[in-house]
């Protein structure tokens, strides 16, 4: 595989994770309601993604890279996995916190 192949494959695997966390970072802004604090901080972190998103997707388009339909497709399978796991108990807030940190640092 060459460098310019290594490349394509990090933007469309960079912009499946950016879907994943913006599927995730709206389910959970949703359940929200009594924690304003997070919830802000949450809404911020969902613009930066977003922004994050258009900068990739704007990248993709300029180079003609094709995105990996199945990759977005799983990614927004797994971010509906994780919100599920999260609404269930009621420590729902520990959940969106660890889960946050752990997608972004892992």
């Amino acid at each position: 595989m060459t460098d310019i192949e290594n490349y394509h494959n990090w933007l469309r695997d960079a912009h499946a994770m950016e879907k994943q966390a913006e599927s995730l970072l709206v389910a959970t802004i949703r359940r929200l309601d009594n924690e304003p604090q997070l919830r802000t901080r949450l809404e911020q972190h969902l613009y930066e993604t977003r922004r994050q998103l258009s900068a990739l997707q704007d990248i993709i388009a300029r180079n003609h890279i094709s995105r990996s339909a199945l990759k977005d497709a799983m990614s927004r399978v797994a971010a509906l996995g994780q919100t599920i796991g999260i609404m269930l108990p009621g420590d729902e807030v520990i959940k969106v916190i660890i889960t946050a940190y752990v997608f972004a640092h892992f």
